[in-house]
């Protein structure tokens, strides 16, 4: 082998290193994202471009469209648009977390690129970038060679990925046109147990949206940040949400539960934890529609919509 061809086969090794290292980057901020979808929803949401609705089916395509370019680059498949195509994403990144703190009142701490999995604040996720851009520069698009089916492979992975991101952790109105979001509880014995607390006035004055949290459940969290998001979004009084725990937190626990997700503390109550697995069927959070002390529909915090809250405590 002379040293010409040498010289271009260690091109060819190093363009294909490259192409696959940066092809396995979008594959993990995509599954990285996906990990923490709920967190990812609330990022986008808080924004304030869009409702929830439309927010978390744009946080499903954007990893569904980094999922697909990340294996496209991997098998090398239509890398001259795949290389392209990673520009403008990287660019378009780039040029919005440089506008971020001008335009939009989010955090800065984590960008929300690998979820909360790997945390970049905003400086470090712009370098990241531009690293990406550089070894990019580096991948050579004549080492491409056309394989058999490649379109239709490439539509069918297409429309899986999209698909499958948006099904099987559905947005909020899709979850609750898949599966039935409601809970059943024991409406009898969380009367009983209400009108014995000492909070029962203030627990059935009007409509109010009650959820019944665990402060250690780490989806009872997600819940209280999408219901925090929802309210302050729409400026519904915090008066208007309650929060039931089960007994065995103290209130520096509760409070703790409030400052770690960064979110408005609501007036809470606390039931024995045997009523409250009794009411609710051991299952956590569930969040509670109540009109006037009575329980008009109870739901899981997934199938809880933005539509839902707000047109039960607006509604005349």
């Amino acid at each position: 082998m002379n040293r010409c061809s040498r010289v271009k086969n260690n091109n060819r090794i190093v363009s294909h290193i490259l192409r696959v290292c940066i092809g396995g980057v979008f594959v993990a901020l995509a599954v990285l994202k996906y990990m923490s979808i709920d967190i990812f929803d609330l990022y986008i949401y808080e924004h304030n471009l869009f409702n929830l609705a439309i927010s978390s089916t744009l946080t499903r395509l954007l990893i569904a469209a980094e999922l697909v370019l990340g294996i496209f680059l991997i098998t090398n498949v239509y890398i001259r648009f795949m290389r392209m195509l990673t520009y403008v994403f990287l660019i378009g990144f780039t040029i919005y977390l440089f506008l971020q703190p001008y335009l939009f009142d989010v955090q800065l701490e984590n960008c929300f690129c690998f979820g909360d999995k790997i945390i970049l604040n905003h400086t470090q996720s712009i370098i990241k970038n531009i690293l990406l851009m550089l070894l990019l520069f580096f991948v050579n698009v004549n080492f491409y060679n056309y394989k058999k089916h490649e379109l239709p492979v490439a539509v069918v992975i297409t429309i899986f990925s999209i698909v499958g991101f948006l099904v099987i952790d559905a947005p909020d109105y899709l979850y609750k046109k898949i599966h039935n979001s409601e809970v059943r509880i024991n409406k009898e014995l969380y009367d009983k147990t209400l009108k014995e607390n000492e909070k029962f006035e203030s627990f059935s004055d009007g409509k109010l949206i009650i959820a019944m949290y665990s402060h250690q459940c780490k989806y009872c969290g997600n819940s209280a940040m999408k219901i925090d998001k929802v309210m302050k979004r729409n400026h519904i009084p915090a008066d208007k949400f309650k929060c039931v725990f089960w007994d065995t937190a103290d209130s520096t626990e509760i409070y703790d539960f409030y400052t770690s997700h960064t979110i408005t503390p609501l007036e809470y109550t606390k039931f024995s934890i045997d009523y409250f697995l009794e009411i609710t069927h051991g299952q956590m959070p569930v969040i509670l529609f109540s009109d006037n002390g009575s329980i008009v529909k109870s739901v899981h915090y997934v199938g809880l919509t933005e539509k839902d809250i707000v047109g039960f405590l607006t509604e005349k």
